[in-house]
């Protein structure tokens, strides 16, 4: 297997609305090696979903599409395969928690019966065979009483046993890679870091690749060993996870570090980045961030700043670090 389970190269996806088409993700880089959990964060809008839809080719009844770049996992350009050789490979190699499982969660089908329809595609189990292996699945996430789970229906069980299902499923035919998308939102905090307790032991046991889609930096100082931060569409910080809490460079990664509350504070109001994303339709020129920047300079407004290598373990797109004798606007 190569170092890197999944390398995304140069990733561009679009959705056409009124004949029109709208670039969204805009030369999107990062990669996963083996038993790595990396964070990819961000406000809504950023494109952090999006990114994950386009990793699982998941556009069916949309007008979505992959226009640019190139998605290596294991070695194999997934945007060079058919439908149909991506449906072996997913929930199979690769697998998905969504982040509302009620929604995910055929409403109609009991839980067993979901959980074995993935196991006899995937593993080509018997009927028996797969049963017993649905039941040991709930069991791995906790689940005590997985002989009667797997006859019920989705809306019997609590938002935290549901989110526990969907984990199950995804892991039930060990995947190399497994992409969580808000996989704690809505529950509460008990609940809440079992869930992320159980994601490190699955990555531990199994050596996982793990992409932890999250708006939580505190969940991403606990579980990440890498982090990206995404901005409309675009990847604007890479670094190890210390590295980033220690000294972030990016000021959008500054101003949402500083946007978290800290025991002790004092502070009558709470620090926030001004403005929000722009939308897709009307991307700003030059840095899609200087309008709401602190540092913004001339060029900013100008031009797209090219990413630049840090260090060995960071990088980060910012004319910041490119040039040091631009003028500062007033």
């Amino acid at each position: 297997m190569p170092e890197h389970v999944l390398r995304v190269i140069d990733l561009e996806t679009s959705f056409t609305r009124d004949n029109k088409e709208i670039k969204i993700l805009r030369g999107v880089n990062f990669s996963i090696r083996k038993g790595e959990i990396v964070g990819l964060v961000g406000e809504s809008g950023s494109g952090k979903s999006l990114t994950s839809l386009s990793i699982m080719q998941l556009f069916h009844g949309t007008t979505g599409k992959i226009v640019n770049g190139s998605i290596h996992f294991n070695g194999h350009d997934l945007t060079k395969m058919s439908e149909s050789e991506i449906r072996k490979i997913r929930g199979k190699q690769m697998a998905m928690i969504f982040q509302e499982p009620m929604t995910s969660l055929n409403p109609v089908l009991k839980i067993g019966k979901q959980l074995m329809e993935a196991i006899e595609m995937h593993l080509k189990l018997p009927k028996n065979e797969s049963k017993h292996h649905a039941i040991q699945m709930l069991k791995s996430v906790g689940i005590g009483r997985a002989e009667e789970i797997i006859y019920e229906y989705p809306h019997q069980l609590s938002g935290g046993m549901r989110q526990r299902v969907m984990i199950a499923m995804a892991m039930a035919c060990h995947p190399n890679l497994l992409i969580a998308d808000e996989p704690t939102t809505a529950l509460d905090v008990t609940i809440q870091a079992q869930i992320l307790e159980l994601m490190k032991k699955l990555k531990e046991e199994n050596e996982t690749a793990i992409l932890l889609i999250t708006h939580d930096l505190g969940v991403v100082a606990e579980m990440c060993d890498r982090v990206v931060v995404m901005y409309a569409g675009q990847v604007v910080e890479e670094a190890d996870v210390f590295e980033l809490f220690a000294s972030p460079k990016h000021p959008y990664t500054k101003g949402l570090i500083a946007s978290v509350p800290k025991i002790g504070d004092n502070k009558e109001v709470l620090d926030s980045i001004n403005g929000q994303v722009p939308s897709p339709q009307n991307m700003p020129n030059g840095c899609k961030f200087a309008p709401r920047c602190n540092q913004a300079m001339s060029i900013c407004n100008q031009e797209s700043p090219p990413t630049v290598k840090i260090s060995a373990t960071r990088q980060c797109s910012c004319w910041l670090y490119v040039k040091k004798d631009v003028e500062v606007n007033a």
